[in-house]
């Protein structure tokens, strides 16, 4: 079951299409910005922006399962952004299935602890051709929303969108399908990052990875994530993690 691919789920884009926000009136405020100028900001911040948020710490939660094999596993712990590319979890602690721990969850945790290439699978126009779609409410905001095509088949880069706020270009949403398999065990890899406003950076709130594996079948994982204190409280801080009801399939 080594299935799990290195992909950098945080980016950037830019694209001109000057103009096109006009044609809708919903999001022609004084305070929205246009596509091409939304995803400039967006770009130019990269990582310089990243320093702001190291040192970051998460409650989180990861939900895993096997349908075809019902078989189900969960953890709970804290995540610590120590800096770009360096993530460290502690006091973890698993319930369900071995199965599930050991080659789903704990094999998604020693690729989120690894650090990639950002370069060769980085959100850039050097990977990327991005192109306006069309503007959009994401759970209640104005959004702009980019689709992104890779410029090779290349192992990491993805076939998808990218949802930034119409006002502030923050990041509201990147998913995806991997234009290249990672591993012969595994028929399609899809994506879904949700992100939230922490302070003076922007971190992932929601991941939902979609697996269809040759051997397991399909293997689906949602990982919650809530900004916490330093030295939080264990079980307040399990307690705080959101319940994000957002309609997930409405990139389909």
């Amino acid at each position: 079951m080594r299935f799990w691919p290195t992909i950098r789920l945080a980016g950037a884009a830019r694209h001109a299409a000057a103009g096109l926000v006009l044609m809708i009136p919903a999001l022609s405020t004084a305070q929205a910005l246009q596509p091409s100028e939304a995803l400039d900001r967006y770009l130019a911040r990269g990582d310089d922006e990243q320093p702001k948020c190291s040192d970051s710490l998460f409650a989180v939660q990861i939900d895993a399962s096997l349908p075809a094999l019902k078989k189900h596993g969960s953890m709970t712990g804290f995540k610590r952004i120590v800096h770009p590319g360096h993530v460290v979890y502690r006091d973890v602690r698993f319930t369900g299935d071995d199965l599930v721990k050991t080659h789903v969850i704990t094999r998604f945790l020693s690729r989120d602890t690894s650090t990639p290439n950002s370069r060769e699978i980085g959100v850039t126009r050097l990977n990327y051709v991005f192109e306006f779609e069309k503007a959009s409410d994401y759970n209640g905001l104005g959004a702009y929303v980019f689709l992104l095509k890779p410029r090779r088949k290349r192992a990491g880069l993805f076939g998808g969108e990218l949802w930034l706020n119409a006002e502030t270009a923050a990041p509201l949403r990147l998913w995806g399908d991997l234009v290249k398999s990672p591993s012969i065990f595994v028929r399609s890899f899809r994506f879904v990052q949700d992100y939230q406003t922490a302070g003076p950076c922007t971190e992932p709130l929601r991941l939902l990875l979609t697996l269809r594996t040759r051997i397991a079948g399909t293997v689906e994982m949602t990982v919650l994530l809530h900004q916490v204190p330093e030295e939080p409280d264990t079980a307040s801080a399990m307690d705080a993690l959101p319940d994000f009801s957002m309609e997930v399939n409405r990139h389909k």
